[in-house]
């Protein structure tokens, strides 16, 4: 699924150029769930950008399902965003006035492969899947925070990715409904997707097949 090879990242130039990641080598497989760990500031989220195709890297590889990422064009890197990588992130990013469906259907829009008629039934399906098909046309402000982020989840998977980047999906909840989105996760992964996600909590990061820290942009270790 992922190769890095001596990956680099900095920001700025001259005087300012700041170095963020340092040499990453590291690769993830098909059906994988990953933790990257490591203190703030030490490039877990710039990593995961770099994965997501929201930013691109300074220096090294990035193969993603052995396709050098920067021979992409931007169009081709939109697509493989929008129909190959779901992305769950800590603030859920929910649209206030759109229902629970409506939020979910919102990436196919933007895949063509999907006809228009398709879309309520594909965003129903995979909302039921998560748990939440009783809550179809419920909009955000009235879903508590472990049923928005499995919207959050929902939306991610409707257009069936083979990776899934998750940026601190439980932070934001309490211990056991966090522990219910992290279950449905690790389930998610073993039905073949990639699951890399960030987290600072270590009881989260030991569930994942494998953990990889970060210090000071640097691979300190890989579990």
């Amino acid at each position: 699924m992922i190769q890095l090879q001596e990956l680099q990242h900095s920001f700025g130039q001259g005087q300012l150029k700041q170095q963020v990641l340092h040499g990453i080598s590291l690769s993830i497989q098909d059906g994988e769930s990953v933790a990257i760990t490591g203190p703030s500031g030490s490039g877990k989220s710039t990593l995961l950008s770099i994965l997501g195709l929201l930013d691109t890297a300074t220096a090294g590889q990035y193969l993603l399902r052995n396709q050098p990422v920067n021979q992409l064009s931007r169009q081709q890197k939109n697509q493989v965003r929008n129909r190959h990588i779901g992305w769950i992130f800590q603030n859920f990013n929910l649209i206030a006035d759109m229902t629970a469906l409506e939020n979910v259907a919102l990436p196919l829009r933007f895949n063509p492969e999907v006809a228009t008629s398709a879309y309520r039934q594909r965003a129903a399906e995979v909302l039921a899947q998560v748990g939440l098909a009783d809550k179809l046309h419920a909009r955000p402000s009235k879903l508590s925070g472990g049923q928005q982020q499995r919207v959050a989840i929902a939306r991610a998977l409707v257009n069936k990715p083979g990776l899934i980047l998750a940026d601190e999906p439980t932070g934001n909840l309490d211990s056991a409904t966090g522990q219910s989105i992290m279950d449905l996760l690790l389930q998610l992964a073993t039905e073949g997707s990639a699951l890399v996600m960030v987290t600072h909590d270590p009881t989260i990061a030991s569930q994942c097949q494998r953990s990889v820290h970060l210090v000071d942009g640097r691979l300190s270790h890989a579990n």
